[in-house]
């Protein structure tokens, strides 16, 4: 049987709490001022034990619209909801409301109780069924089974326990094949445990010692134990209600609203492309760019509605939006989310994530619609392919699985099938759309023919600031192999960390071969007593940062020996001086500094450079003012 959720829902004062204390035995409400003024504040918890033997967890959500924040939270959670209608009111605004967030949500399972039936004739409990009937209409539990039912005599408590079997039964379980993952909404302390967060599992597993990251802030820590309802677990599946006790984590490090999810697994955006719903009992029409609360998972946060293409859309109506946010979430493809007014605040719309990393745009480019097209299709190879299409980048399979939240094993084999350029990268293989990769080529080429057009007298341009022009979401390995790519095709030269277009850089290139011809050889002369660079590049009559260049080139060939950001030796007197110094030693078996100075026809400004120099590769051993043979003299 998979591992199941029940929500309730419904307005303040039908019963809820009390309709799940009568179900389950235990008082969902927690908080002596809730139990002071009868109303439920937070969000409650409850496990039920159906007659079919099946547990469920049980979530008990505030009615009052002033807790609408954290019914939602409680909402996003749930597999199964029991709408709640008190019997002596009848439908009410949180009544709709509620249902509307249910309906937004895709929870596709629930029943609905009519409370304190015991107050009301046969012909009013009627009449109350067929209006909450009506009003399922539409909706994604429309046509779920309506129960009256009286938490105070126990009248109807049976029956509401099969019809919540049976829905159970229909019920479909979560994802546990994705990696794990929970939304916070609650977090306490222990003592001697240390922190404990709840929540529902959504995807995945969690067991003793799993590696867990929080979103959006990034920080690690370790899960401790499991518990599910209070009991310890060895592990809990995708479904579970659970507490987590985290080690490596502070209280004040995680609030409601944080994700505790397998490290690497999610990613944390400003925005997302989401297909967007406009309550149709909505008096005006929604404008573009409108602020708003949006709610994901047990998270709230401010951010604007974008529509794609539009200005206004009708109530009623579906549309493609990209959503901007104000704090960064961590959502996942297929995710539900749900949005309020910014003031005053109440539930206008929702929608479905569908891409958590999109481009800034609100006009769709062809192949763009087209991923959001097969996106809300559960396309799942459109997806791929439309996602590759749409980054216009490089990808793993894994990573275009991660980006569509689905296990790799969905798009892999549509991947390695489909006319895509393949990139081999440290035994990963990257794939691209031809037009991508083509279109990566020709921005890496066109930026250098633009440097060389703008610096005449440089050689070339660093791979990382390049990246950084082409485009900074390239992953440096991947960018390396692609201009490897571009050297085989005859596109660009590499050369000493830099790249130059092979029809640009000739002037510059041969104004630094004349410098290094005319630096090597003064260095040559002066031997063991060479000027600072400033003093060469004057001599030399070259500039001081093609002189710095140089030099640098020249030690990195090994040509020249650098011993600090103004001192360079030719290499051929370094090996002049070991040989001088290492033979003396053989004969003598110890040298002062004075005394390797008098022998190369050094000074001391130079002569310790070179002694620590030997010191450093072994060839010299210091002993105080005096030195021996090293190992490698």
């Amino acid at each position: 049987m998979p591992s199941l959720v029940l929500g309730t829902a419904g307005h303040i004062d039908h019963g809820k709490s009390t309709l799940v204390k009568a179900l389950t035995g235990t008082d969902p409400d927690r908080l002596p001022e809730e139990k002071e003024r009868g109303v439920t504040i937070e969000l409650g918890f409850a496990q039920l034990t159906l007659p079919s033997g099946r547990t469920m967890g049980v979530v008990d959500v505030p009615g009052h619209e002033r807790f609408v924040r954290q019914m939602v939270a409680g909402a996003t959670g749930i597999d199964v909801v029991l709408l709640v209608v008190a019997a002596d009111d009848g439908i009410m605004p949180q009544t709709r409301e509620h249902l509307a967030i249910i309906d937004l949500l895709g929870i596709p399972k629930g029943v609905v109780a009519i409370t304190k039936a015991d107050l009301a004739d046969a012909d009013w409990l009627d009449l109350v069924a067929e209006e909450a009937r009506a009003l399922l209409v539409g909706t994604s539990i429309a046509g779920a089974p309506i129960v009256p039912v009286s938490a105070r005599t126990g009248a109807g408590l049976p029956e509401l326990l099969a019809a919540l079997d049976a829905v159970a039964d229909e019920a479909e379980s979560r994802q546990s094949s994705l990696p794990l993952r929970l939304p916070v909404d609650r977090v306490f302390t222990i003592a001697g445990a240390g922190t404990v967060v709840t929540g529902t599992l959504w995807s995945g597993t969690a067991k003793r010692d799993d590696a867990v990251e929080l979103y959006p802030s990034g920080k690690k820590g370790r899960v401790r134990s499991v518990q599910i309802h209070g009991h310890p677990a060895e592990k809990a599946v995708a479904g579970n209600r659970v507490a987590l006790n985290i080690a490596g984590l502070d209280t004040g490090e995680i609030a409601r609203g944080d994700i505790v999810a397998e490290p690497g697994s999610l990613s944390v955006t400003d925005r997302f492309d989401a297909r967007f719903t406009y309550l149709a009992s909505e008096a005006k029409p929604f404008e573009s760019g409108t602020r708003v609360h949006v709610h994901h998972g047990t998270r709230e946060v401010l951010g604007r509605v974008l529509l794609m293409g539009q200005e206004h859309m009708r109530p009623g109506e579906s549309v493609f939006a990209q959503i901007r946010l104000e704090e960064p979430l961590a959502p996942r493809y297929d995710d539900r989310f749900i949005i309020r007014s910014y003031s005053p605040m109440w539930t206008i719309g929702g929608g479905v994530v569908l891409d958590a990393l999109p481009l800034r745009r609100t006009t769709l480019k062809p192949h763009e619609r087209e991923l959001l097209d097969a996106l809300v299709a559960h396309d799942l190879s459109g997806a791929a392919l439309g996602l590759l299409a749409s980054r216009g980048l490089p990808m793993t399979s894994a990573q275009v699985a991660a980006a569509i939240g689905v296990p790799r094993a969905q798009v892999a084999d549509d991947l390695n099938r489909a006319a895509l350029e393949r990139l081999k990268v440290g035994g990963e293989t990257y794939f691209t759309a031809a037009e991508a990769q083509d279109s990566i080529l020709a921005a890496i080429e066109r930026e250098l023919v633009a440097f060389h057009d703008a610096n005449p007298n440089a050689t070339g341009l660093g791979t990382a600031t390049l990246r950084d022009r082409v485009d900074r979401r390239l992953e440096p390995r991947v960018f390396d192999a692609l201009l490897e790519l571009a050297v085989a095709r005859g596109a660009l030269v590499l050369a000493g960390g830099e790249a130059r277009h092979p029809k640009a850089a000739s002037t510059a290139l041969a104004a630094e071969s004349d410098a290094a011809g005319k630096l090597l050889a003064l260095l040559r002369a002066q031997a063991l007593a060479p000027g600072t660079t400033a003093e060469l590049a004057a001599e030399a009559g070259v500039e001081l940062g093609i002189a710095r260049k140089v030099l640098g080139r020249l030690a990195a060939e090994g040509t020249v020996l650098r011993l600090g950001p103004d001192l360079h030796f030719d290499a051929g007197a370094v090996v002049k001086a070991r040989e001088q110094i290492v033979g003396y030693l053989g004969e003598h078996g110890t040298i002062l500094a004075k005394d390797a100075r008098d022998l190369t026809g050094s000074s001391r400004k130079y002569i310790l450079p070179l002694l620590e120099y030997f010191d450093a590769q072994g060839i010299t051993k210091r002993d105080g003012d005096v030195r021996t043979l090293g190992k490698r003299g």
